[in-house]
């Protein structure tokens, strides 16, 4: 090793004599007792990089005690010097002493039962130093090493550093690039200690080992003398084997189109099984940090895993969090990051925590003041600070592509460090750990990321320790938990837990015991459920700020569009975090009222006045969905369904007659989102001369939440690119805040209007029914229904659809989403729940405008999870437009025949549609008179029915003549087959059908892949399986 020359320590360290050699005023002069410095000659002394590297480690440590008020005994550095005179060696204490009892005499030593024995040929003297070296006194964690530090001077000194016995260090997913970035950490002794051998336990899965292979030549390439031998391997038994320390760093990674709950179940696979190779092959002592994410959940299974480990010896990574909070603060100040004490992370390692700044001390020039004081913006720590800690992992994978991995390795080395040498005094760090005991309202048996500190007491011998047993020559180790008491706001305060360390004295047997101390614990809390609530202002914080950033991005008329937009997602997000469980309990629904719900039959009867009738009347269709369901980007309600026919043009049909037969004036509003207005405004010049009155108007554009973080997912509002995919419609419970903020409300009670009807535009069942608009308008003011809902009876189908039930005195809508898990086979029997709703609803206008501007319109919201094309997991926050019913007055539920419930969601329902099953009429379909039985054919087509092109070559839609048609849907029949004697169809792979085919009873179609079935013109398949070879067989 190279040697370095540097100038000597000033004569105003001199009372640091045991740091250095130093220069004397009087020149050379004998030292007078073993506590006198060590002198040489001349003004320089050489020494090598390692020694320099602890000659200023020392002097740091040293200058810290110092301002606490503390010292320590001599520490005696060995200087390899230019000639041996240099450096004279003190004399050896005339009475050497055992650090741990009174054992004071050469003589006695040999029988000390802390294993003393005085060196013969070497001047040895224990240290107190910053490693914990010291038996009783040092304030740390682990040292595997004997307690007794012996520097020696002479060529054999630095030899001594490392003549600890080796521990066990295991890093799974070793071959991954957090891995790659803290191996050399841990092998250089900056994790466990500049004088601590490691054996690295590499494990990895087998696909990986020739990866790992290489990772080894590099570790051996460093040539790291603590680094005693590298072990890679695929098998647990030999990874987990007598380990002092396991680093789980390797998880299952969440892929696309993963589910959480897809994601959780390979992980519990993985840390059961390497909780249970801890339980069976390492140390009880082992100390377990988890890093894979989702770190908390997998730590909790290593642990439940590992019954006969210690649960407080398992925590996981929120390291990183702190890490980052601190340098966060340290930026705004101006100060290195090493000068940010004490914030803390709460919660778990996702972009669910709560970074705390309210105990964070910033050392600003040597003065000591809170981070509120220092950094002197509350909107930036209680917003924009805490919207960057939480997404900074976000961040980090958007710009480099990949996860956190030098800084997670830091952390890592940071948080084992600790674990290893124990806290700063005065000083608190983030880690997740077992939550049972606290004192904060969490619950128990959680792993969950408090602030921690971490001391050890030292060694004791049970001889002579009361009241811990007696184990032979065993000796124990004491953790306390030291009280935490910041000077400054008493809102939260940090608790405290007590790790202990696997240490031993390597002149003893192999015994451990664990006594764990819990010392002055203090924790003044307010309880879960005011934390919970600053969590709720927190988030609400940030993501006001965030959205205030969105609308900075937005210009001229644009501004005041996306304002009005964001106070209502705002409201919606504020409703959403204030849910605290079920939206209904399973015991408190009833059956509704049998006159909450009336049969059609019973409420039958035309007006005396239709026309009077109708002119109250304006029909609302649902324009905001798109044709993915059909293979389609572009408006649904474009699509051809019938004789050339779109979805709006069926409708302006519709109410074109009826305006045209009773001489009335029903208009037509549409409601459109952001995905529908331009392409269906384009298409409404069409309808200029006929004889309706068109409206349209925007349902509200939301941004969507990233599910981690719960933020914004877009950065702008533009819609242009990868940028639309962070928006959505927020579901058609928003038509009555987009409605009314339209103006059209206000609009059509000028205009004499008292109820709208409203339905899904792609339900082609749903018309205007005189009998239910007579039922409507013939009561008498004070009793008149506001809301009026149409259900029809259940079948296998439906068994998913949304069904009425009575729940606190009021009729109310039942969705899946709401229903417990262990209650939804019985939300789906047909025979407790008989109806579903169609989502024709008929609706006062005048309650709509009393509602809204009371702001009782209060509606269930639907969290809808998704997954973006490049793989974020994000939620839309949605509400339906039944859901509303409970807040009208007089609400009531009409059972109508199946006939208007006939919503084409698929290729499959087009076909039906589409075929002899149906008559046209002035817009209207319904059933063929030649139809036998009146239930509609069970129809499937396979994925070869759903891939849909137009005209172009491109676009998936081609505005030919006004209308759009699926072009490849129809290439696969030369003619629609005759369906009305047709039970089930099914048909999957490359099937086409020539003219005139007749299909009856039921008919499977089954091409294999690769081949090719051609239905010939003219066939009439009757109960009928056509295979792949088109063979026919009977059914």
């Amino acid at each position: 090793m190279a040697d370095c020359t540097v100038p000597l320590q000033s004569p105003e360290h001199r009372d640091q004599e045991q740091l250095l050699c130093q220069h004397s005023r009087a020149g050379k002069r004998k030292p007078q007792s073993s506590s006198d410095p060590v002198h040489c000659e001349g003004p320089q002394v050489k020494f090598s990089q390692t020694e320099r590297h602890q000659v200023v480690e020392r002097k740091r440590v040293l200058l810290d005690n110092e301002r606490k008020g503390e010292r320590e005994l001599p520490f005696i550095v060995s200087l390899l010097c230019t000639s041996r005179p240099a450096l004279a060696p003190p004399a050896p204490p005339a009475t050497p002493r055992c650090p741990a009892c009174p054992c004071t005499t050469a003589a006695s030593a040999p029988k000390c039962p802390h294993g003393y024995v005085e060196q013969s040929q070497a001047f040895s003297l224990t240290a107190q130093s910053s490693s914990g070296f010291s038996p009783v006194h040092a304030a740390g964690g682990t040292n595997k090493t004997a307690p007794f530090a012996q520097f020696s001077h002479g060529e054999g000194a630095r030899e001594g550093l490392r003549t600890a016995e080796p521990i066990r260090v295991l890093v799974t997913g070793a071959a991954g690039q957090i891995a790659y970035s803290l191996l050399y950490s841990i092998a250089n002794g900056d994790v466990f200690g500049k004088d601590q051998p490691v054996v690295l336990m590499l494990l990895d899965i087998p696909p990986m080992l020739p990866v790992l292979d290489g990772v080894v030549m590099e570790l051996q390439d460093c040539a790291l003398p603590l680094l005693k031998e590298v072990i890679p391997t695929d098998q647990e038994e030999v990874a987990f084997k007598d380990l002092d320390a396991a680093i789980l760093v390797g998880s299952m990674p969440r892929k696309d189109g993963m589910e959480r709950k897809d994601l959780l179940k390979a992980n519990v696979a993985i840390f059961k099984s390497q909780g249970a190779a801890l339980d069976k092959y390492a140390k009880k002592t082992v100390k377990v940090l988890v890093v894979g994410n989702p770190a908390n959940t997998n730590c909790l299974i290593a642990a439940k895993s590992a019954p006969s480990i210690p649960k407080e010896n398992f925590s996981c990574l929120t390291r990183l969090d702190h890490n980052r909070a601190c340098s966060q603060v340290a930026s705004r100040c101006g100060v290195p990051a090493d000068k940010v004490k004490n914030v803390i992370i709460w919660g778990n390692h996702s972009s669910t925590q709560y970074p705390d700044v309210h105990h964070c001390v910033v050392n600003v020039q040597g003065s000591v003041k809170p981070a509120f004081d220092v950094v002197k913006d509350d909107d930036w720590l209680k917003g924009s600070f805490i919207a960057t800690v939480q997404q900074r992992g976000a961040a980090v994978i958007k710009a480099r592509k990949l996860s956190s991995a030098m800084s997670a390795a830091k952390a890592i080395c940071d948080h084992m460090r600790n674990i290893w040498m124990g806290t700063a005094e005065g000083e608190f760090i983030s880690m997740g750990v077992y939550s049972s005991g606290n004192t904060y309202g969490v619950p128990d048996d959680l792993i969950y990321s408090f602030p921690v500190t971490i001391k050890v007491i030292g060694w004791l011998d049970p001889r002579h320790a009361e009241p811990a047993a007696r184990l032979g020559r065993d000796f124990l180790r004491i953790s306390t938990i030291t009280r935490i008491t910041p000077t400054f706001s008493s809102e939260r305060l940090p608790i405290a837990f007590a790790f202990d360390s696997p240490c031993r004295r390597p002149d003893l047997s192999d015994g451990y015991v664990r006594v764990c101390a819990c010392v002055n614990r203090w924790v003044l809390a307010k309880g879960m459920a005011q934390f919970q609530e600053v969590m709720r202002q927190q988030l609400e914080s940030s993501m006001h700020v965030e959205l205030e950033n969105l609308l900075s991005t937005a210009k001229g008329a644009d501004i005041e569009v996306c304002r009005k937009d964001f106070e209502g997602f705002e409201k919606l997000f504020h409703r959403f975090l204030q849910v605290k469980g079920p939206s209904v309990e399973w015991t408190k629904i009833n059956r509704p009222p049998e006159d909450s719900i009336q049969p059609y039959e019973k409420i039958r009867g035309l007006p005396t006045s239709v026309s009077e009738s109708l002119n109250k009347l304006a029909v609302v269709k649902l324009n905001g969905g798109l044709g993915t369901s059909m293979g389609c980007k572009g408006p649904k309600s474009l699509i051809s369904v019938r004789s050339e026919n779109t979805f709006l043009d069926l409708t302006v049909q519709q109410i074109e007659h009826l305006n045209k037969k009773y001489n009335t004036d029903v208009p037509l509003v549409l409601m459109n989102s952001f995905n529908t207005d331009e392409d269906t405004k384009k298409i409404l010049q069409k309808y200029t001369h006929h004889r309706v009155k068109i409206h349209t108007f925007n349902q509200s554009r939301y941004p969507r939440i990233n599910k981690e973080s719960l933020l914004p997912v877009p950065e702008d509002v533009g819609m242009v690119g990868e940028g639309s995919d962070g928006w959505y419609p927020p579901g058609h419970g928003d038509i009555y805040a987009s409605f009314y903020a339209s103006g059209l409300l206000e609009q059509l009670l000028a205009e004499g209007k008292e109820y709208i009807f409203v339905s899904n535009i792609d339900n082609l069942g749903a018309t205007v029914d005189l009998h239910i608009l007579n039922h409507l308008v013939s009561q008498p003011n004070g009793k008149r229904c506001e809301f009026v809902m149409e259900v029809t009876d259940k079948t296998r189908a439906d068994v998913k659809g949304g069904t009425l039930i009575q729940y606190d005195g009021k009729l109310r809508l039942l969705e899946i989403a709401q229903v417990p898990k262990a209650h939804v086979d019985e939300f789906k029997s047909v025979s407790k729940f008989k109806i579903f709703n169609t989502n024709n609803l008929w609706i006062s206008l005048a309650a709509i405008k009393r509602l809204q501007e009371k702001n009782e319109m209060d509606m269930e919201i639907i969290v809808n999870p998704k997954t973006l094309n490049g793989g974020l997991n994000v939620i839309q926050l949605e509400t339906a437009v039944g859901a509303a019913i409970k807040c009208f007055d007089n609400a009531l539920g009409i059972n109508v025949p199946r006939s208007r419930f006939l919503p084409v969601k698929t290729t499959s329902d087009l076909l039906l549609v589409m075929s002899n099953l149906y008559r046209l009429e002035a817009g209207s379909l319904t059933m063929s008179e030649k139809r036998e039985f009146p239930t509609t054919p069970h129809v499937k087509l396979g994925s070869s029915f759903t891939k849909h092109h137009c005209h172009s070559e491109h676009p998936p839609y081609a505005l030919n003549s006004n209308h759009v048609q699926v072009q490849e849907y129809l290439t696969r029949f030369e003619s629609i087959p005759d369906m009305l004697e047709l039970d089930h169809l099914t048909v999957s792979g490359d099937v086409t059908f020539g003219k005139n085919v007749s299909l009856k009873g039921t008919v499977i179609i089954i091409a294999n892949h690769g081949d090719r079935i051609d239905i010939p013109a003219g066939s009439m398949l009757e109960n009928k399986i056509v295979s792949g070879n088109l063979r026919i067989l009977d059914h």
